[in-house]
């Protein structure tokens, strides 16, 4: 919830939750869909969850029907604005009011915390709540999950339009100071709007605008959309994990890994995630109505949108473990905070990489380093429609590069991938890829880049035997922050041309299109402007 305004992850997908500085929320949704038509990869590798994980904290919400939420655990917030009013309507552009009122927040006697949005008039009232404590954190070289059962208010699309639930952490240094975020971090586990069952999970952190979470949109999911989230429970968790480098959050669905958040993310420095991660969390849970995260999606609430829905949470608890278990990665003694970039040419320090079909069902993943020696490279592929395998290359002399033979994948299937190497002692991760053996067939397509000029390259995206209803370009120039930008279609080939490029500079991008009314995210790419 960012804690003054939802932004986007990439301006096309909304961001948290409560940012305290109202901005213009979201310009496109980001949709990601996990499909055999474009599987959005997170990079790396997930971590499998700790063996000693130690419960710290829970409540149970198993008061009596009608009462509130302990004191002891809970404390409300009220009105439109934290003490002194630093922004108003919670930074966001939320309509509502926040009430102590048990018509907004009680238990109901059936071990549920209830929290509901109201219409009086045409003027809402609701609930948000706040741990007591302030000390939840994943010690050095340790972790913290933060689990909690939630059901979403049971509205839809066509009743719910404005409803924003969330579950989510800031950083404790914001508790009596209100004007610190977002450097001080937030952690958004669960939001959705205007009852979509779908799923956000977004970090802020660094400054706003701007910086490493490119704010007010925060680094985040996108819409993860998956069915029954307001017709039943469903478990939210995120993980922060310092027990391996680079350090991690993860974010989870039902225990799905739909989600990860790495310290040495492209653009992020040391000091920004140590200041927004590595420190002491309070939890919040609030329903709230309107606000530039809801405008994003339609907008609300308005004349159709229905009076008294309700967020009910079955419990919410706290793990650490200050120990960590093997990684499918090995740790190296340091990390680099900075991911070098593949070029289109084999220079010192560089890499290159490439997939071939060695047979009708084989493929061949290979990584060669230029100029130097890769201590290990590990592949990360997943084939559509199937789980993520990670699996340690064999470096082949005959070829001067590390191979892995990939089997099982047919004709139109995409394989996405990335690989982990170490360099100089040093572990790397790349950026991700994507492969289809028999190149265009239907339902996929085709992408590049190429020079326009000696500061201009042109993008490509050209759907196989497919119309495509939009196509959105996310890109990002080495240095520079992150651009997203409607491509234009020209008889089926879709492209954009930007500017600002060098000679050497490289570019991570990826996209984001419409097939037969749904919307897809792309894995990402990367190039390099000769």
């Amino acid at each position: 919830m960012a804690l003054f305004t939802r932004a986007n992850k990439d301006s096309a997908a909304p961001s948290p939750r409560r940012h305290v500085f109202l901005r213009a929320a979201v310009a496109a949704m980001c949709v990601l869909i996990v499909s055999s038509l474009a599987l959005h990869f997170m990079g790396g590798v997930p971590k499998a969850d700790a063996a000693n994980w130690t419960e710290v904290w829970s409540d149970e919400f198993n008061g009596a029907a009608g009462t509130q939420p302990s004191t002891t655990n809970w404390l409300y917030d009220t009105g439109t604005c934290y003490p002194g009013c630093p922004a108003a309507n919670w930074g966001t552009g939320e309509v509502e009011s926040m009430t102590t009122s048990p018509s907004n927040v009680h238990e109901d006697g059936n071990g549920h915390l209830v929290i509901t949005a109201i219409n009086s008039g045409g003027s809402w009232t609701s609930g948000r709540i706040e741990t007591q404590l302030t000390n939840f954190a994943a010690p050095a070289g340790g972790e913290m999950a933060v689990e909690a059962s939630i059901q979403q208010p049971n509205v839809t699309t066509t009743n719910g339009l404005g409803y924003w639930p969330a579950f989510w952490m800031l950083g404790s240094a914001f508790r009596g100071v209100y004007t610190n975020w977002p450097s001080i971090g937030e952690i958004d586990a669960m939001e959705d709007v205007n009852g979509m069952s779908s799923e956000f999970g977004t970090l802020h952190c660094g400054v706003d605008p701007g910086g490493p979470c490119n704010e007010t949109t925060g680094y985040g999911s996108g819409k993860y959309p998956a069915s029954g989230l307001q017709t039943g429970f469903h478990t939210y968790r995120v993980e922060v994990d310092r027990s391996v480098s680079p350090e991690q959050i993860r974010w989870y669905l039902d225990g799905v890994n739909f989600f990860t958040a790495y310290s040495n993310n492209p653009g992020m420095d040391p000091t920004t995630w140590a200041n927004a991660v590595d420190h002491s969390f309070f939890i919040i849970f609030d329903l709230a109505m309107g606000g530039g995260f809801p405008n994003a999606f339609g907008g609300g609430p308005t004349g159709a949108t229905v009076s008294g829905a309700s967020m009910l949470v079955d419990y919410v608890r706290v793990y650490t473990t200050s120990g960590s278990t093997a990684t499918p990665t090995p740790t190296p003694t340091s990390v680099a905070t900075a991911t070098p970039t593949a070029t289109s040419g084999c220079t010192s320090g560089s890499f290159t990489q490439g997939v071939v079909a060695s047979s009708s069902t084989t493929a061949l993943p290979w990584f060669q380093p230029c100029g130097w020696t890769a201590g290990y490279v590990i592949l990360h592929y997943t084939i559509s429609g199937q789980t993520q395998q990670n699996v340690n290359m064999t470096y082949n002399s005959s070829t001067a590069r590390w191979e892995y033979s990939v089997p099982s994948i047919s004709s139109g299937q995409t394989m996405t991938y990335s690989f982990t190497y170490q360099q100089n002692g040093l572990q790397y991760d790349t950026g991700s890829y994507s492969w289809t053996p028999s190149g265009c067939t239907s339902g996929s397509f085709s992408q590049s880049v190429a020079n326009a000029g000696s500061t201009q390259a042109t993008f490509t995206f050209t759907p196989c035997n497919w119309t495509a209803g939009y196509v959105i370009l996310h890109y990002t120039i080495a240095g520079q922050t992150q651009q997203n930008v409607n491509m234009s279609n020209s008889s089926g080939n879709w492209t954009y041309t930007a500017g600002g490029f060098s000679s050497g500079a490289s570019v991570s991008y990826s996209f984001t299109y419409q097939e037969n009314g749904l919307q897809y995210d792309t894995g990402s790419y990367s190039w390099t402007h000769s």
